[in-house]
């Protein structure tokens, strides 16, 4: 038993943690109850002679030590108190740092992982500050050196327990040697405390693993620029850099006379990274005269801005250092490597390619890169490297690797983008030659596409980096990969949002075949070139192109695709009214074609020459068309099948079966949702909705061009937009809203005029006239509708005939 003690004795607790033990381990080795320990140590009783000198054998201690187990001559542990200062002017990070506050409440462990210079430690230390007073027995600040610029290896686990248990009070000359009962002493130490332990630079999970406490009460904090997934139960915070607002306060704390867009430059120009943005901020309270446009020059250069954000062992290029040095040569040269690619992200066959390693093989050491928080990849397949790891890989690429090895990882990278590019262009137009001959001409040997789903896909994640890669290699003297690269590019025009690259793209291929006096070449790139600007509606520009181009091919035999491109002028004539001359260069299109025995053209422009006859009104000739064309396609040519499907669902309206047209259209609308927002979808969104106009479905046909008119726009393309707002002005009129149809038709007439499409500016023309009607106004109907009945009348198309049969003006 145990006498009542009249207060704390308190002095069990110092001795017991001193011989590593557990409350349970002394209570067992002394033969005492647990709670007689718990009752001890908290002051309660104070132990009985027996009692006393029972623990004074389990203690191992002398009978001089007796008095320790007396209050009044113990003297109280210190507590260790060892957190790094908190930085000055901490800013940001609000969401991570009330994340790992509410996880400690719950998670034994909480481990905060990302790139070199992110502000792990800062966050960390910030965090154990705040979490400090629930953690009464003292927190501890170990770094682990898992990365580090220092010479030498780093201190392994039996130095590490060592030092730790020495701080809690272990006299060292004690300790064991093996590892297995250091850490058993270890963990003792720290079973009954309530602790905060802040490992920092951890180098592995593994690392981390190995110093965990085995009870529960206290919190371990670990850092590392590795992620640490695999610690069982531990709670993750991913630390990427800074949102632009939160980079902006934490330069406007380290820093205090600049303005925030210079807040933003600065922070831009150091990719947001923390570490980049402290010392930026360091080099400008350290020169009072500068002002953030010096800085700014000096970080406006690529090749210095690294230098720039130096200062010895704690500059970005130190810490990145400290990474790259823990690979193994393989995952270094991929790092290197990656410093070559010209666009913003890559996937593992290109990466491959540039190491020259398979694709497997690749997308593992890139998996491994995102681990260690080298490599980052934002979508599943897709790698990227943050700007300042791009520039320090660039350095040790010049450094580290002969010329001519770079050269030879470049040129195997455009030759994996000209083969995917060539094998996706042959995929979504399997009926244009010259797309199916690069793609057989540039085979690299690796997959192509299932489907042209799959290949529109492949462009759009990969048509940044294709652009890149075509000024890369023209501005290195790859002229050859370069021009294909272009060609291959220009096939996806009319699945893409963004006329400025294919602009862009088609200059340096034009250049290119000027230069080196290469024919063939140029005639393709002038084509292309037309097409861009026949949908840019700079008709002028595109007839002189696609002129030049039809008589390049022909002087070199190249009739097939000559014959393309004057199918090409005949939509010119088309988008301007003039559908008798569209038709006529169809004809003359196709008989070309068939001349030179090229069936996919010949399918081709008999699909294209099925509109003007739809506007003539030449509906049997039209459907006969279709026919053929469908009959000469590809079996895999889905894309022009659907094509064929929409004319023939504008041939059942016009004969008088909206509904049934409706249906179809709506078909060939989900055959098409693989492709987001195309020409072919806005175009298919517009005949759906004259469908439901027609069949009085008036609010479902209003939402269909309201669709439409938003791609138009989106798609720059002011063919598509004047119809889609000619007929989004007919639907509002026909919904009782005449003054908004005004609008669109106004909107539509304005297109029409500076486009000079004479066709829809009649329409615009016959709808301003509809809904003047409807407002009362005849006067300015019937001025609408003269000019609209002229404009039919131009433009030869029924309608004239239409209003002439009923009195509503004369032609004169």
């Amino acid at each position: 038993m145990a006498d009542r003690a009249p207060g704390p004795a308190g002095g069990l607790r110092p001795l017991r943690l001193r011989a590593m033990m557990t409350q349970e381990e002394l209570a067992f080795k002394a033969g005492v109850g647990i709670r007689t320990i718990r009752d001890i140590e908290s002051g309660k009783v104070r132990p009985q002679p027996r009692t006393q000198r029972l623990l004074i054998e389990a203690l191992r201690l002398d009978e001089g030590d007796r008095p320790l187990l007396d209050a009044s001559s113990i003297r109280t542990a210190a507590v260790p108190r060892e957190l790094p200062h908190t930085l000055p002017g901490f800013a940001g990070r609000d969401a991570h740092l009330d994340a790992i506050l509410t996880a400690a409440s719950e998670a034994a462990v909480v481990a905060v992982h990302g790139m070199a210079g992110v502000g792990k430690t800062s966050l960390a230390v910030q965090a154990a500050h705040a979490l400090s007073p629930r953690y009464t027995d003292g927190q501890l600040f170990v770094d682990l050196h898992g990365f580090t610029h220092a010479v030498g290896s780093r201190p392994g686990l039996a130095s590490m327990l060592t030092s730790l248990l020495r701080r809690l009070g272990a006299d060292e000359r004690d300790l064991p040697e093996e590892i297995d009962e250091l850490t058993a002493r270890y963990r003792s130490a720290v079973a009954d405390r309530r602790m905060l332990l802040v490992l920092d630079n951890a180098a592995s999970a593994e690392q981390v693993e190995a110093m965990l406490p085995g009870t529960q009460g206290s919190l371990v904090l670990a850092t590392s620029r590795r992620g640490l997934s695999t610690l069982a139960g531990a709670y993750s915070v991913p630390l990427e850099p800074p949102p632009m607002g939160e980079a902006v306060a934490m330069l406007s704390a380290g820093v205090d006379r600049i303005t925030e867009d210079e807040a933003v430059a600065i922070a831009e120009r150091c990719g947001r990274l923390p570490l980049a943005m402290g010392l930026a901020a360091a080099r400008l309270r350290s020169r009072p005269l500068w002002r953030a446009e010096d800085l700014l020059a000096r970080l406006d250069h690529e090749d210095r801005l690294l230098s720039e954000l130096d200062m010895g062992h704690r500059g970005v290029a130190a810490a990145l250092r400290a990474s790259y040095l823990e690979l193994d040569p393989d995952h270094q040269c991929m790092l290197r490597r990656l410093g070559l690619l010209p666009g913003d992200d890559l996937d593992a066959h290109t990466a491959g390619a540039l190491c020259g390693v398979g694709e497997a093989q690749a997308a593992a050491i890139l998996e491994s890169l995102v681990d260690v928080h080298l490599v980052q990849s934002r979508s599943p397949g897709r790698y990227r490297l943050h700007d300042l790891v791009r520039l320090f890989a660039i350095q040790l690429a010049k450094l580290e690797e002969a010329e001519s090895e770079l050269d030879e990882a470049f040129l195997r990278m455009l030759g994996v983008y000209v083969h995917f590019a060539y094998q996706a262009a042959a995929r979504v137009h399997p009926n244009k030659r010259r797309f199916t001959e690069g793609a057989a001409a540039h085979d690299a040997g690796l997959p192509g596409f299932a489907d042209q789903a799959g290949a529109l896909s492949w462009f759009h994640a990969e048509r940044g980096n294709l652009e890149a890669a075509v000024t890369a290699a023209a501005r290195m003297g790859r002229s050859e990969q370069a021009w294909h690269l272009a060609a291959a590019f220009n096939a996806f025009f009319v699945h893409d949002t963004d006329i400025g690259s294919h602009a862009t793209v088609n200059r340096i291929a034009l250049d290119i075949a000027r230069r080196t006096g290469d024919g063939l070449k140029e005639a393709f790139t002038l084509g292309d070139a037309g097409r861009r600007l026949l949908a840019a509606g700079r008709h002028r520009e595109a007839i002189g192109c696609l002129e030049r181009s039809v008589a390049l091919k022909r002087d070199l035999g190249e009739f097939g695709d000559a014959a393309l491109t004057l199918a090409n002028i005949g939509i010119l004539h088309r988008r301007t009214g003039r559908f008798a001359e569209s038709l006529a260069a169809h004809e003359t299109a196709l008989a070309e074609a068939e001349a030179a025995a090229d069936t996919a053209a010949a399918a081709l422009i008999r699909t294209n020459m099925v509109v003007p006859l739809l506007r003539l009104g030449r509906f049997a000739e039209a459907e006969r068309r279709l026919a053929e064309a469908e009959c000469r396609l590809d079996a895999g040519d889905d894309h022009y099948r659907t094509r064929i499907e929409v004319f023939r669902g504008v041939l059942i309206r016009e004969r008088g079966a909206p509904a049934e047209a409706a249906a179809v259209h709506a078909r060939c609308l989900a055959a098409y949702r693989g492709e987001d927002t195309t020409v072919d979808v806005a175009a298919t969104l517009i005949e759906l909705a004259e469908d439901l106009l027609r069949a009085g479905r008036v609010p479902d046909a209003t939402a269909h061009l309201d669709r439409a008119v938003e791609y138009a726009v989106k798609l720059a393309d002011p063919s598509l937009e004047r119809s889609a707002r000619n007929g989004l002005g007919r639907a509002l009129t026909a919904a009782g809203r005449p003054e908004t149809a005004i609008g669109q038709h106004e909107r539509a007439a304005a297109l029409a005029e500076s486009h000079e499409d004479a066709y829809e500016l009649a329409r615009a023309h016959h709808g301003l006239a509809e809904a003047q009607r409807r407002r009362g106004d005849q006067a300015a109907s019937l001025r609408h509708l003269i000019l609209a009945t002229r404009g039919y009348a131009y433009c030869g198309v029924p309608e004239a005939a239409v209003a002439e049969q009923l009195n509503l003006v004369p032609l004169g």
